[in-house]
């Protein structure tokens, strides 16, 4: 509306008014719209078809009712391009080492390219299911790999693979080395949500009762990646989760190293009879960590310690005793802090330093002392992928309603780790891993980028030099850059 009696408008806004005028060229005018004092400036066009002038007004601003004028900022025009601009390292390492498995799913389900693209998005970038399209798109392997990530679809597939079990086992089986030494090792992962069926209260190792998923994970100690995942109940005990892992594997030929807690050794006398090899951590307070008349042997160098060891015959086989310096500090220093604090009486702490630094291992194989300490640290590998398990579960809570879906979402999460291990194990074999993660890899290669014009010739864009660098270190899979 515009203003007729400019005596009803408020002095402030009028003083301002009147200074505006000045500064502005053209007709300036104030209007007031939905309760604002709006400043406009008028034009006037010619009109060659209605062979008139035609008014064009411009809104040049606001003043409030104190008198401050609030300038209209213009609108940033931006230019559409018809370039398209995809990451391309990234996906290329994923996919590099995900090409044998893609072979073996491509035999056991109609589903292996939906696998293979979450697998390399969980590996590079986790998303929940409803960004996986989006986050598929900006990959250069969109172009080369045609595969639909929806919601829907991919929950259905979920469902599908988690509960055509005997498949998983049968890429285990492939992926397992003859006369291999698996790591096995149970995990309970807990979630706060009340859709998945399968979470089952249950005690976690802080003794809290929770809603928990048991999830065991198995190594190949010969390749030093991971073989195979399974999910039970979180209430479920280990001992039968390690005999139903078994029963279903297909390969008999291999043995067990299992985690620390493992305590039922009326298992290790079924594994005996089927000459199946294992490997057991003890617990401090085990009958069989009694090293007393022990003759020490060695010492071996293990990552620059030296470590005594020693062994004796036992009815499982042999008990292993390791005497590490560096935990033997750090666990007196422990009980230390105990006795300070009064957990313990200075009579306990005496006891069990006669334990400290000490790690003993219970096996039926006869090998020398730094073969079977080597296999037993190998363990933190398996705890490493546990690291990055955990709390994963909530991310999708929305979709993963049934036993089925949960399974294949952590079939998924395998595959997936199988990239992140590959990676690694390159940077062991480059003596990196103090300089650079599996996650910095990945992020540095999202910058080598590909650049599509409209006219579909391809480039790669500039690459940086830590980038480059990184490239350096994976020669088979960036040949042609």
């Amino acid at each position: 509306m515009p203003l007729t009696h400019m005596t009803e408008i408020p002095r402030m806004i009028m003083k301002t008014f009147e200074r505006i005028k000045n500064e502005f060229e053209g007709y300036i005018e104030l209007k007031i719209v939905n309760n604002s004092y709006c400043v406009r400036r008028s034009t006037s066009q010619w009109d060659k078809n209605k062979r008139k002038n035609k008014k064009i007004s411009e809104h040049l601003g606001v003043i409030s009712l104190n008198g401050t004028f609030k300038k209209k900022i213009p609108r940033k025009k931006y230019i559409r391009t018809s370039r398209e601009i995809f990451e391309f390292g990234n996906g290329a390492l994923a996919y590099h080492y995900l090409k044998t498995i893609e072979k073996i799913l491509n035999e056991l389900t109609p589903y292996s390219k939906e696998i293979i693209a979450y697998s390399i998005i969980k590996a590079i970038d986790p998303k929940p299911l409803k960004l996986l399209a989006s986050r598929w798109e900006k990959l250069y392997l969109s172009k080369e790999i045609a595969v639909s990530l929806s919601p829907k679809h991919i929950s259905s597939i979920l469902n599908d693979i988690g509960t055509d079990v005997s498949s998983w086992y049968e890429l285990f089986s492939r992926l397992s080395a003859n006369g291999d030494i698996v790591i096995y090792d149970l995990s309970k992962i807990f979630t706060y949500s009340e859709n998945i069926k399968i979470a089952e209260k249950g005690y976690n190792s802080k003794y809290l009762y929770l809603n928990q998923i048991g999830v065991t994970m198995a190594f190949s100690s010969v390749t030093q990646l991971p073989i195979g995942i399974e999910v039970f109940p979180g209430s479920i005990k280990e001992t039968k989760i390690i005999r139903d892992f078994r029963k279903r594997f297909p390969k008999t030929d291999m043995g067990y190293i299992f985690d620390r807690g493992f305590t039922d050794y009326t298992l290790l006398d079924e594994l005996r009879k089927d000459s199946t090899h294992y490997i057991i951590p003890l617990k401090k307070n085990s009958e069989y960590m009694d090293f007393r008349w022990v003759r020490w042997k060695g010492p071996f160098i293990y990552r620059d310690r030296h470590i005594l060891w020693s062994k004796k015959v036992c009815d499982l086989g042999y008990v292993y005793f390791f005497d590490d310096p560096k935990i033997r500090g750090e666990q007196e220093t422990a009980l230390l802090k105990s006795v300070k604090k009064d957990k313990i009486t200075l009579e306990e702490y005496q006891q069990k330093k006669k334990l400290a630094g000490i790690v003993g291992i219970i096996s039926d194989l006869d090998k020398k002392g730094v073969e079977i300490y080597d296999l037993y640290k190998s363990r933190e590998d398996v705890e490493l992928a546990f690291d990055a398990l955990n709390n994963s579960i909530d991310s999708d809570k929305t979709y993963l309603r049934t036993e089925e879906s949960v399974r294949g979402y952590y079939f998924i999460s395998f595959i997936a780790l199988i990239v992140y291990f590959n990676i690694l194990k390159r940077l062991r074999e480059k003596e990196l891993t103090k300089k650079i993660s599996v996650d910095e890899v990945l992020f540095e290669l999202s910058k080598v980028i590909i650049i599509k014009e409209r006219n579909n010739r391809e480039y790669l864009a500039s690459i940086p030099d830590k980038t480059e660098k990184i490239i350096e270190q994976f020669p088979e899979v960036f040949k042609n850059i």
